[in-house]
């Protein structure tokens, strides 16, 4: 990830109050997406790297400096939204979930360490509960600027608005290492994990494997791919997809985009997910 900032000029902070805030932390770095809840624009895009093989202990310090420093943070935002992108998740059938068992789920599955905090999302179709782990440290880091905000996992579906038309679909959401992905049938989601991957010929292979799998015509306008911000051979990867998916839809957020914005990503670089999360409440 480059360093890229963009916050309008027209950004006040007295507008703070009908603004919506969105982070997304990766092991990659942070993006900061500001957007007014009244006039849904986009007023603030900014990405700041962090080397993604540190110890976790200067991950932390990079994390923090880059919150501390970045001043125009500070304010009385509507609501603070924080995507955290993570391969450590568990589903749950909602019917199955309680809260008080959460910490459980993820001793079960060794995915929580002593100093963790526990989190969880829930969608209704189907009916399952996200939990999912964040240390403790990155929570009081965020406590110290803001004074409320929400976790959401790196596998919240963003309410794309699937075609309802048609039978069955696809969507990958790329991150830094791995994919989460989801096949849909209407505007329900039937399944979903996720996949490693490090080069684009890899995210090819799973996509092939996926539709043979779930028995999806994905040539046929049926997948949505997601990509992220930093994306190393982002033109080259959708090219690559597009070689054997030429219907292939780059999803864009839904709101106004300023030209600034669009001029300094690519599409696959456009954090749609962050964008859209709003969309998830």
């Amino acid at each position: 990830m480059n360093e890229k900032i963009f916050v309008a000029p027209s950004l006040r902070t007295e507008q703070y109050s009908d603004t919506d805030l969105s982070i997304q932390i990766a092991p990659d770095g942070l993006v900061f997406f500001a957007r007014i809840s009244s006039t849904n624009e986009c007023k603030a895009l900014a990405m700041h790297p962090v080397p993604p093989d540190l110890n976790e202990e200067s991950w932390i310090d990079e994390l923090e400096k880059i919150l501390t420093e970045n001043a125009w943070l500070k304010g009385n935002w509507k609501s603070v939204r924080i995507l955290w992108i993570t391969g450590k998740w568990i589903s749950v059938p909602s019917a199955y979930f309680r809260p008080e068992e959460a910490r459980n789920f993820l001793l079960y599955h060794n995915l929580f360490r002593e100093y963790d905090e526990v989190h969880y999302y829930s969608i209704k179709k189907p009916e399952t509960t996200f939990v999912f782990p964040v240390p403790g440290a990155v929570s009081q880091i965020l406590r110290n600027i803001f004074p409320s905000f929400h976790y959401f996992p790196s596998w919240a579906p963003v309410s794309l608005q699937f075609d309802a038309a048609r039978p069955q679909g696809l969507c990958v959401l790329l991150h830094y290492g791995f994919a989460d992905y989801f096949v849909h049938s209407g505007q329900e989601i039937s399944n979903f994990s996720r996949f490693n991957w490090q080069e684009p010929s890899d995210i090819l292979f799973f996509l092939a494997k996926i539709s043979r799998d779930f028995s999806i015509d994905l040539v046929s306008g049926n997948l949505i791919v997601c990509g992220y911000p930093g994306l190393k051979k982002a033109a080259e990867t959708e090219m690559l997809i597009r070689e054997y998916f030429p219907t292939l839809n780059a999803r864009m957020p839904a709101l106004q985009m300023e030209p600034a914005i669009l001029a300094m990503l690519h599409p696959f670089e456009i954090p749609v997910q962050l964008m859209n999360l709003y969309l998830c409440e």
